[in-house]
């Protein structure tokens, strides 16, 4: 019986020895985790920042040109208060907007080309309808209100158009004389 029992307790002491270690396993994998949780975090607040420094100096890269701009501009006010007749401010007026749409088309914003096409939803916004007698002219852009424009081409504001559309033999009150366009309110 007694070597029953030392083998028993042998047995117990292995067992005993073994959970020991896993338990310090599982204390040390708990620990491992606890201190990648840490450093995930860590590293998920650095990502943040660095996102708002990269959008702060992505506006300081787009402000920088703005002030040659600006310095443009208040050039262009000079000598438009000392100008003697228009035609010196219309051509100050003239390299300002040169100047400013430059800036624009380096930074990757252009015109929409809508005038004189055939009206694209995907592209302009009528906001008035004038009534053509040339059916060339009917679902064509007549003139824009306001231009449209493409951000490294994506449309990020569609042009405001007149759209010409079949001359009606019954006047309809929502064309009030073919100057505004099916009822919308205000341009």
């Amino acid at each position: 019986m007694s070597d029953e029992l030392d083998e028993k307790l042998s047995e117990l002491a292995i067992l005993q020895q073994s959970l020991e270690e896993q338990k310090a396993k599982a204390a040390d994998f708990y620990d491992q985790l606890l201190r990648l949780k840490a450093e995930f975090d860590n590293y998920r607040k650095r990502v943040e920042k660095e996102k708002i420094d990269a959008r702060s100096w992505g506006k300081q890269d787009v402000l920088m040109p703005l002030l040659s701009l600006v310095d443009i501009f208040e050039a262009a006010l000079a000598q438009a208060q000392s100008a003697k007749d228009v035609k010196q401010v219309s051509v100050g007026l003239e390299f300002l907007h040169k100047n400013f749409s430059s800036f624009l088309k380096s930074e990757g914003l252009s015109p929409l080309d809508v005038i004189g096409k055939t009206f694209d939803p995907h592209l302009a916004e009528a906001v008035e309808q004038v009534e053509v007698e040339d059916e060339t002219q009917v679902g064509q852009v007549l003139s824009e209100i306001q231009k449209g424009y493409s951000f490294q081409g994506r449309v990020i504001r569609p042009a405001r158009v007149r759209v010409g559309v079949a001359k009606s033999l019954t006047p309809s009150p929502l064309m009030g004389e073919g100057r505004d366009g099916g009822g919308r309110g205000d341009a």
